[in-house]
């Protein structure tokens, strides 16, 4: 008999995305208690939202590391493998790992679920990450939400320690509601008895009131995240933002350098300091070195990260802000580090996002674009559709100048920015998705 690959195995695994379906979260805490519930073996931090987890999710973990804390991570999409999902102390989960627990966990899960393949390759990846870290004997969990809360794998984990609520704005509303109120009643479905919620600041009222009512019936507490609590003299830049941090009411750390880009990041830094200050009352290794350290080294692919050109590229600021709230962060920075530039944008999207509100944000910035698709995802817009949806919006908003060449794949994208003249940075933005593709056509760090 071969042996079973990890390629072969993720190919294999059910693809469809069920964070819609109301069944499955029940049907995985059967999974979880019956193969010996490792949600439970070290405390977990839960944290969903529309923007802004993986942020605040890398802040946390690296200075729980920075701490000397051994950290499980579950986060996603992955940009590059599959694998970045699950890592612990920043260590994806080996291949062989992955297939051992799976091919371990897989008689116990088919007693409960006879077809194996109904569960999706989410949903394992969640299991497998839960039992990998109760393994190693981590002492802390991340968890990131996949899509929403209430509905998603990883709410059929046992109450959490902290329920971290970062910007909630509107994204995938066909599955989560097209209001804010309604995306913040989904993803408060996380809330559990003992846990503490912690919201990001900024939030809406409509997501605030629905945060809070929730804690209410469950009989937990809410702290606030507030930004001038935290934070005096912030200085803003491409490779990051440096900030004087009001750690207590006598203790102020000056110049302590987040090493992530952009004025949103400091809501994630409040919100990710806000937990570690909780965590600091019964832990005092959480000190102004970790905190230093671990904001310094606290990095995101394919989120505000800066790319060195090479004889492949220019200069890139890659960013895979996917919805209209993520492309307004991105944009605000840009305006702070260069009030009068017009830039050189890779852009693609998938189809079933609100393409139209992310070019109305971005082509006024513009001086040219390149217009491609993501990869052969099944969700993707069709360049043709894309170049239609450009050019009607460039006449909406009157801007005659801007040059738009339309390329057929992330390959030839590429190789467009080649051929011309461009003034570095370009900003390659609009889905993780199409920075996945650049970088499997070549676009590597």
């Amino acid at each position: 008999m071969a042996t079973l690959t990890y390629e072969t195995l993720i190919n294999e695994m059910n693809q469809a995305m069920l964070a819609g379906d109301e069944d499955r979260v029940p049907l995985l805490r059967q999974v979880l208690a019956a193969v010996g519930q490792p949600d439970t073996q070290a405390p977990i931090i839960h944290v969903v939202g529309t923007n802004g987890k993986g942020s605040t999710v890398t802040l946390i973990a690296d200075t729980l590391i920075a701490a000397g804390h051994k950290v499980g991570v579950f986060t996603s999409p992955a940009i590059s493998d599959q694998r970045e999902q699950i890592v612990i102390n920043g260590q994806m989960i080996g291949k062989e790992t992955f297939v051992r627990l799976y091919q371990t966990l897989l008689p116990i899960v088919r007693k409960i679920v006879p077809d194996d393949s109904s569960l999706t390759i989410f949903e394992w990846e969640v299991v497998i990450a839960l039992a990998w870290f109760a393994e190693q004997h981590v002492d802390w969990m991340i968890i990131e939400a996949g899509l929403g809360g209430l509905m998603d794998a990883t709410n059929a984990i046992t109450s959490p320690r902290f329920s971290v609520f970062t910007h909630i704005a509107l994204d995938h509303t066909r599955i989560l509601g097209d209001t804010i109120a309604k995306i913040a009643q989904n993803k408060a479905g996380i809330i559990k008895p003992n846990t503490t919620v912690v919201m990001a600041p900024g939030q809406s009222d409509d997501a605030k009131a629905v945060i809070e009512q929730t804690a209410k019936r469950a009989h937990v507490p809410v702290m606030l995240a507030i930004k001038q609590t935290w934070f005096d003299n912030p200085q803003f830049g491409l490779d990051g933002t440096t900030v004087d941090v009001h750690w207590s009411s006598k203790t102020i750390w000056h110049h302590v350098h987040l090493n992530l880009a952009g004025q949103h990041q400091l809501a994630n830094a409040a919100t990710a300091l806000t937990v570690l200050k909780q965590v600091a009352e019964h832990d005092s290794r959480i000190d102004e070195d970790a905190v230093r350290t671990g904001f310094n080294q606290a990095a995101l692919p394919g989120r505000l990260t800066t790319l060195a050109a090479t004889d492949k590229h220019p200069r890139l600021l890659v960013d895979g802000a996917h919805n209209p709230d993520g492309i307004q962060s991105l944009v605000r920075l840009l305006k702070q580090v260069a009030p009068t530039r017009r830039f050189t944008f890779v852009l693609g999207f998938l189809a079933d996002k609100n393409v139209a509100g992310m070019l109305a944000e971005l082509l006024p910035l513009a001086k040219q674009v390149v217009l491609t698709v993501p990869d052969q995802h099944q969700r993707v817009l069709p360049i043709d559709a894309l170049t239609e949806m450009v050019g009607d919006t460039l006449a909406k908003l009157q801007l005659n100048d801007v040059a738009v060449f339309s390329t057929a794949t992330a390959r030839d994208a590429l190789a467009c920015l080649r051929k011309r003249n461009v003034e570095p940075p370009v900003i390659v933005t609009g889905s993780f998705y199409l920075i996945r593709a650049l970088r499997e056509a070549g676009l590597n760090d």
